[in-house]
């Protein structure tokens, strides 16, 4: 067959967008959300990454690790409100609300250097189990309880995360996942300071109450 470069450059075209198309259909190319992620912190076995996000205050803070212990023993303390002062960094208080039907939200207050304000956040926590034993335990802010903001601290107007605890071979893998605006203002240096501490401190000190044993009860 006689094909001119013309027709030839218009084929070639086609076949060129077909490709690119097809790319993006299997997943072939990276996403925008993936390229924007980097890595802050690596220690202890934990990585710490964040990702940009336009018009945040504080990057979108993602932690990593691995856990000697089953998703279920993982996530028995993560749903156990009572004992979130003694492993979730910089948490000052933490107490279950009770509602008129039965379910319950939980208040959070996160301490600050001064002379930065507390925050404080009211939670909505919803778990989900998996047929293959994956757990993934979400929680968002909200304002259903109408709880009055304590003096001298800040009512954080968003907060948004989840726990994702996948059975492996040795062990669980843990993803924790907190995208927040504090509210208000923060200083430069705090941002960063929150951007690898709280992961990094919270997943450390979750890995060690798990290893001692079950929560206590309230």
């Amino acid at each position: 067959m006689n094909t001119r470069p013309r027709d030839l450059a218009v084929v070639l075209s086609s076949q060129l967008r077909a490709a690119l198309c097809l790319a993006f259909a299997l997943g072939f190319l990276p996403s925008p959300a993936l390229a924007d992620r980097t890595v802050v912190l690596v220690e202890d076995g934990i990585t710490v990454e964040e990702e940009s996000a336009p018009g945040r205050t504080l990057p979108i803070l993602f932690g990593t690790t691995t856990m000697k212990a089953r998703p279920e023993e993982i996530a028995a303390w993560v749903g156990a409100v009572n004992t979130y002062v003694d492993w979730q960094h910089n948490c000052e208080e933490a107490r279950v609300i009770p509602l008129p039907d039965g379910s319950h939200l939980s208040y959070n207050r996160i301490g600050s250097p001064w002379p930065v304000s507390d925050r404080d956040v009211v939670l909505r926590s919803t778990r989900k189990n998996f047929p293959d034993g994956h757990i993934r335990i979400e929680f968002e802010s909200t304002d259903d309880a109408k709880l009055p903001v304590p003096s001298g601290v800040v009512r954080m107007p968003r907060l948004v995360g989840s726990y994702d605890l996948t059975p492996q071979a040795t062990g669980t893998k843990v993803v924790y996942t907190v995208d927040s605006d504090p509210g208000g203002s923060l200083p430069a240096w705090l941002v960063r300071q929150a951007s690898q501490e709280l992961p990094y401190k919270t997943l450390k000190n979750l890995e060690q109450k798990v290893a001692s044993g079950p929560p206590p009860k309230p």
